[in-house]
């Protein structure tokens, strides 16, 4: 979004649609966590949440990523994490009143007032590391953690410091998913469970990765399967091609217009509905009102594409003509 008021805006048109699950990123210039912030804040009025946790009756769910740029430590992992979670979900802790010992207030008693911690749905790796011309914060980055070190962080957020319910990776080739899969059982099979400081070993819960009807990303789609990890595609609606060549070969295929005019559906909801369909989780992105309230209708329907016209467009990442 070019601005904090546009980012602002459509996040509140996607809650008025009945959306209740964002994603967004700590990387500046493509993301701006602090306005989506502040849009569900006011869309879910502070003021009631003591008396009406009203974020985790809504089932409100935001997840948010560390840049590789800052896999500086550990401890800064664990930071950063707190950091956005405040910035994105301190809204909807709620208070605890607790009594303490303090002479002069309530006779010898005060009440210290403390927050049950909302947290966040996932915290990812954005990318396991900088590459030239991906932000300009990756032009002189400083040395960061390996992913295998990384990933003690992560865990760290999740197992101790509870600001996330899951945690997952984004932007990761096959063999590195692999290779984090491998870690993970390796010292389940040696420890398996916490001890002080140490979280226990956890399997990425969610994988995030570029697919599209085009480039469907099938090995790490299946990797995912058989190791009960969620897939979420990002740019699925074929955006990627777009931001490079200018021209989108996913909404402009022949086979995907002519299956949105035989179910009466825009491109887009095609898109969407195969990819539901054949069990990914999608993360659209728009700033239309009338784009937003179409896709919402996503939420609320059963599943519409036959399984001939999922095989149509299967093949479309076999078929070199669509490209």
């Amino acid at each position: 979004f070019d601005t904090a008021e546009a980012c602002f805006k459509s996040v509140t048109m996607a809650l008025d649609a009945g959306f209740r699950k964002f994603d967004t990123a700590e990387a500046e210039y493509w993301y701006d966590q602090e306005a989506v912030g502040k849009a569900l804040g006011s869309f879910f009025v502070p003021e009631l949440i003591a008396e009406d946790p009203i974020c985790s009756k809504e089932d409100l769910k935001v997840s948010t990523k560390i840049p590789p740029w800052e896999l500086l430590s550990i401890d800064h992992i664990r930071t950063r994490a707190a950091e956005s979670r405040e910035t994105l979900l301190g809204f909807c802790d709620v208070p605890i009143l607790s009594e303490g010992n303090n002479d002069g207030v309530r006779g010898g008693e005060s009440e210290e007032t403390k927050s049950l911690k909302y947290p966040l749905d996932v915290y990812y790796i954005h990318a396991p590391k900088c590459w030239p011309g991906w932000h300009s914060r990756c032009d002189n980055v400083k040395e960061t953690l390996p992913l295998r070190e990384a990933w003690l962080g992560m865990e760290a957020v999740v197992g101790l410091d509870h600001n996330a319910e899951r945690i997952g990776l984004s932007n990761v080739h096959p063999d590195e998913l692999l290779d984090i899969i491998q870690f993970v059982k390796d010292r389940e099979s040696s420890s398996g469970t916490a001890n002080g400081a140490n979280p226990p070993p956890r399997m990425p819960d969610v994988l995030q990765a570029y697919a599209d009807p085009l480039r469907p990303a099938s090995e790490l789609r299946q990797i995912c399967e058989e190791h009960n990890i969620e897939f979420v595609s990002y740019s699925t609606l074929g955006t990627q091609h777009a931001m490079r060549s200018g021209s989108n070969p996913v909404l402009g295929s022949a086979s995907i217009n002519e299956l949105a005019k035989s179910y009466d559906r825009s491109t887009a909801e095609i898109v969407l509905s195969w990819a539901l369909q054949r069990g990914m989780s999608v993360i659209p992105r728009s700033n239309k009102e009338a784009h937003i309230r179409q896709l919402a209708n996503l939420l609320f329907e059963d599943p519409f594409l036959n399984e001939e016209d999922l095989a149509i467009i299967d093949e479309m990442g076999n078929d070199l003509n669509e490209l």
